[in-house]
């Protein structure tokens, strides 16, 4: 599947891959009273799970259970645990789909091993070893990880942590800080409210297209793979721009570097008003008008 989306006035196409698709809600597998603030650990090691935030003091789990498989939801109304274990004798886990609906000022803790995990206004930790992580909506926090899944953050939060291993990455939304990398993976940044941004990638590539905010603060790394700086006619900030063996391409011709060697460039555009650094080993650091 491919996302497209706007930012800063620019249409950007991104291949992040499939996140596979929710099965319907299903029967009611349990619902009980639940606080605000909510404590929820799942696990469902081998189907998909999807969060819904609302505004009741409940929660209420639907889902499809497989056959020699068992549901449980234990714990009290502030803290609970629900999902599915991982079987002692070695078998494999049968797939099972839960859609859990809580209070939106609720915490939760996520995992799957294969299973998709799709939020929408829940705050938290999102695991998954092989499943795509897809959220959205309003969260206070947002710590993410899979180890080859696809990850989309289209989040309002001030805070957003994420990594990925073999699976692409895009950041939107109105996340403020935000630290996010993959391992070969490609990472594609479109947010037009990050204040503190710290990107990178062993050899996947990292492309940013928008304009800083003013007083923004950006780090972005890579040892193999290009940047991609993809700046708004309108960008107001410092550039520096490094590598040691790779080549750095200034696209903004009419710009004269305010410092440049061999191997780096420094340019200021606009004001100046964001700092950015952009540093690899042997990728190609480009960076380009709209």
């Amino acid at each position: 599947m491919r996302l497209a989306f706007v930012s800063a006035g620019l249409m950007m196409t991104v291949a992040i891959g499939p996140i596979g698709s929710q099965s319907a809600d299903g029967p009611v597998l349990r619902a009980r009273h639940a606080t605000s603030r909510l404590s929820l650990k799942t696990m469902n090691p081998a189907g998909p799970v999807r969060l819904v935030g609302w505004e009741n003091d409940s929660i209420v789990v639907r889902g499809h259970v497989a056959k020699g498989e068992k549901f449980y939801l234990y714990g009290n109304d502030s803290s609970m645990k629900l999902g599915f274990d991982e079987h002692v004798d070695g078998r494999r886990n049968a797939p099972c789909d839960i859609v859990i609906y809580l209070p939106k000022d609720s915490k939760v803790a996520v995992k799957t091993v294969t299973g998709d995990i799709t939020a929408t206004d829940v705050s938290g930790w999102f695991y998954s070893v092989s499943g795509g992580i897809r959220i959205g909506g309003s969260a206070s926090t947002i710590e993410v990880q899979s180890m080859s899944g696809n990850v989309d953050l289209n989040v309002v939060t001030p805070w957003v942590h994420a990594r990925t291993g073999d699976g692409n990455m895009l950041v939107r939304g109105e996340p403020q800080d935000v630290d996010a990398s993959t391992i070969s993976g490609t990472l594609s940044i479109a947010s037009p409210s990050i204040v503190r941004g710290q990107f990178g990638s062993v050899s996947g590539d990292v492309h940013y297209a928008g304009s800083p905010v003013a007083g923004a603060i950006f780090d972005f790394s890579n040892h193999s793979g290009a940047i991609d700086l993809l700046l708004a006619k309108s960008v107001s900030g410092v550039f520096a721009l490094s590598s040691i063996v790779g080549a750095i391409e200034n696209g903004f011709s009419g710009v004269r570097p305010i410092a440049s060697t061999p191997h780096s460039v420094r340019v200021s555009l606009g004001r100046g008003g964001a700092q950015v650094a952009a540093r690899t080993f042997k990728g190609t650091i480009r960076l380009r008008p709209q």
